[in-house]
């Protein structure tokens, strides 16, 4: 038989008997496998994103409303690839099989000509699909519903009010219905190179027909009511999860069996931004955004988001994580205040900021190129920056050495109420970055699915900011990790629960803080009654609240001698602490106490504050009282200096390299390496605000009109391995000194952002 004919028979009577599953295999459109989650029935894999991605860096959205004019400028800046709307939440704009409301504004070859257009510039399609609004849908299923509390009475909006309609079930048919449409959209228009969904997820609890009945069958019980202190609530949030999961699973097998190389670029959440750090029960799993080819968040930086904070460096740090370090998009609003959002009096000088800020943490800068008059010089300005710096900003991966873990179990499961969650978790992560950015310790923020043995070998050191909800395979890596002589700083709660939110009676990782948990200290002066020893089993709100008292904190002698810039700020005395406290008591005498707090105003004895110890080839250092998350609400300095000290202490080896320049200074690093090339780029970023805090504080927004340059910044590269050292993408040739260990250059001035990329001699491959 002919070879041709062979083929023909074979696509035409084997491939159609293939599961999705068995096709993506053999295109090999998953990643690695990560470790399992509760609720898992399968291995759970990261998606493998298409090559081309890779070297996507500017990413546009509002074409599809500009005229040719701006796209124009836009396309000659370097806009790669910006979207295209096939359907609306109201019409749709073809002719369909699913939808029937073809919109009467859309001319019949409107989209052949769009997709010419995109095709003549040479400008990637992103198709836009709304997953959860649409009007014609909403009308004719209304069993598709979302129903969001415990009531079987399906929602009813008058179409004539709000012809949208509301919000529908993603986890039920118009899930397989909305990857019919997507799959539609692609067959008849091939150019669509991926697709966009503005929020692709379960938005909460749903009840309707769908969800319960499944639920009841899979579970063998009834969708409870919300409350995150319920175990049976929390197993349903953790279902709702999986079912989320197993839909986007199922959107990627079947448009891959289409075009292989298509890709979801799609808006997400639970990935950043601080809004979305309140979203409790979540809308989604952290580890959805590994479904996605690349996630892409808003970052708003208004009032509502902490914008004059850390809390965008962290948003577009974390971004870059829940991408498992790949590629992420995320986009700076151009909001000059919120409530209401708009872009009055916004400083073109601010909106270059964001998105370089974007680009230092591992982000890359999307953007809406539709923008009042004032501000499109600026937005064009961004456009060809980002295409200046694309040599170095793709194909790179972390530079580890220090790790540090946002938990999205502890934040959904032991957080528990979003009103207190920032405190009771948030806070201690963000704390922690803190002193990390402005000491200038090179971190990562990692996930929870990264606490494996492989994953762990590649850092220095690990911190883990109460992080309360660990797994015993978690642990197991960590507690090998340790042995194996890696450093570990841990505080306050950290694996006192599971990763389900159950409490277990002492830390789980114990025998490497080399501490018992006894409780919650006495918060009030002696001889009042002490808190009830079992308190740990409710968990209300005075949980929590019970530890924000005044302390006396009292570093130990050798504390005191080892860290002069400490003394320099407290002294000889004790001096006051204000945050978070747990009871400890030390396993042995190869536990050492590095420092002391007592009530203030009482007279009992003192208790452990931080305790040093080491474990196998190890070190650890345990914090008993949450310095890192007061140093995000309270932060007097000497806080910061405990936790870099603690950090470097433990830490197996010192960075690579070291920076010597002013807190506001960003320091960042990545690699560049394959066969032929090692390289390290050092990316510095001017985050000085020459007007923070000069407002109301809950009001107050970075909007910087004047750069104030900072000289003289000191890089110090613990590797003398250099074949030539550079400012890019000034392409300044720097020259190094050969100092005590290694090589020391000098950036002569920093306005905005810069790069410093380091050639090393010898050609290496590690990226994971």
């Amino acid at each position: 038989m002919p070879r041709s004919r062979w083929f023909a028979l074979f696509a035409a009577f084997v491939l159609p008997l293939w599961s999705p599953c068995a096709y993506a295999q053999i295109h090999n459109i998953w990643a690695r496998s990560l470790p399992l989650e509760p609720g898992d029935t399968q291995p759970f894999r990261a998606i493998q994103p298409p090559r081309w991605l890779e070297d996507l860096t500017c990413l546009t959205y509002c074409f599809s409303v500009s005229d040719a004019a701006t796209r124009d400028i836009a396309t000659a800046a370097g806009s790669q690839m910006s979207e295209m709307g096939f359907v609306n939440p109201i019409y749709v704009a073809y002719s369909s099989e699913y939808l029937h409301r073809k919109d009467p504004g859309v001319a019949a070859d409107a989209l052949s000509r769009e997709i010419a257009d995109y095709k003549r510039r040479h400008v990637r399609i992103l198709g836009v699909v709304p997953p959860g609004l649409q009007g014609e849908i909403y009308s004719t299923h209304p069993e598709w519903r979302k129903i969001s509390t415990n009531t079987t009475q399906i929602p009813v909006i008058d179409p004539a009010s709000a012809d949208i309609g509301g919000g529908l079930c993603l986890l039920g048919p118009w899930g397989d219905r909305l990857i019919d449409i997507l799959s539609e959209v692609l067959k008849r228009n091939p150019d669509v190179d991926g697709f966009s969904f503005d929020g692709l997820h379960h938005a909460g609890v749903c009840y309707c027909a769908n969800c319960r009945a499944t639920y009841r069958k899979e579970k063998g019980e009834e969708i409870p009511n919300p409350d995150m202190n319920s175990a049976e609530f929390r197993r349903f949030v953790r279902w709702q999860d999986r079912q989320l999961e197993q839909l986007i699973i199922r959107i990627q097998t079947r448009l891959k069996q289409i075009k292989p190389e298509v890709a979801l670029v799609s808006w997400t959440t639970n990935a950043g931004r601080f809004g979305h750090l309140l979203d409790i029960p979540r809308n989604m799993s952290a580890r959805t955004n590994l479904l996605l080819d690349a996630p892409d968040q808003e970052f708003w930086m208004d009032e509502t988001n902490r914008g004059n904070t850390l809390m965008p460096a962290f948003a577009n740090a974390v971004i870059w994580a829940a991408s498992d370090h790949r590629i992420a998009f995320s986009s700076p609003y151009l909001f000059s205040h919120g409530n209401p959002y708009g872009p009055d009096s916004f400083p073109g000088e601010e909106a270059i900021r964001r998105a370089m800020l974007a680009i230092t943490w591992g982000a890359r800068p999307s953007l809406a190129i539709a923008q009042p008059a004032p501000l499109k010089p600026a937005v064009m300005q961004i456009i060809r920056e980002i295409k200046r710096v694309t040599p170095w900003i793709t194909h790179v991966s972390e530079a580890p050495w220090a790790a540090l873990l946002l938990s999205d179990n502890t934040r959904c499961f032991y957080g528990r109420d979003p009103g207190r969650v920032e405190e009771r978790y948030i806070a201690n992560v963000l704390g922690t970055f803190r002193a990390c950015v402005e000491e200038h310790l090179p971190v990562s923020i990692i996930e929870d699915w990264n606490l494996t043995a492989k994953d762990l070998s590649r850092y220095k050191v690990l911190l883990i900011p109460n992080s309360a909800c660990l797994s015993e395979p978690q642990m197991q890596a960590i507690r090998d990790y340790v042995r194996n002589g890696g450093g570990l700083v841990a505080s306050m709660d950290a694996s006192l629960f599971t990763e389900a939110g159950e409490p277990r009676k002492n830390f789980g990782l114990s025998d490497v803080f080399g501490v018992n948990y006894i409780g919650a200290p006495q918060t009030t002066p002696a001889g009042k009654q002490k808190l009830d020893e079992n308190f740990l089993k409710g968990l209300d709100a005075s949980y929590w609240e019970k530890r924000k008292n005044i302390f006396d904190f009292t570093p130990g002698d050798s504390m005191r001698r080892s860290q002069p810039r400490l003394h320099d700020l407290i002294g000889d005395q004790p001096v006051v602490f204000k945050g978070q406290a747990s009871e400890v008591r030390i396993i042995d005498n190869s536990t050492a106490v590095a420092a002391t707090f007592t009530l203030r105003g009482s007279s009992g004895p003192p208790q452990p504050a931080i305790v040093n110890r080491a474990f196998g080839k190890g070190k650890v250092c345990y914090f008993a009282v949450g310095t890192d998350s007061a140093n995000y609400l309270y932060a007097y300095p000497y806080y910061r200096v405990l936790l870099a000290n603690a950090i470097r202490s433990v830490a197996s080896e010192p960075p690579a390299v070291t920076v010597s320049a002013p807190m506001c200074v960003h320091f960042t690093q990545f690699l560049q390496q394959n066969a032929h090339r090692n390289r390290v780029i050092v990316h510095l970023f001017n985050d000085l605000n020459t007007t923070a805090g000069h407002a109301k504080p809950d009001d107050d927004v970075p909007l910087r009109e004047e750069v104030v340059p900072i000289h003289d910044i000191r890089l110090h590269f613990n590797f003398t391995d250099i074949a030539g050292i550079r400012l890019e993408p000034e392409g300044i040739q720097l020259t190094g000194k050969r100092v005590s260990g290694g090589i020391e250059i000098v950036v002569p001035k920093l306005n905005i952002h810069t790069m410093v990329v380091i050639d090393r001699q010898t050609a290496t491959i590690t990226r994971h």
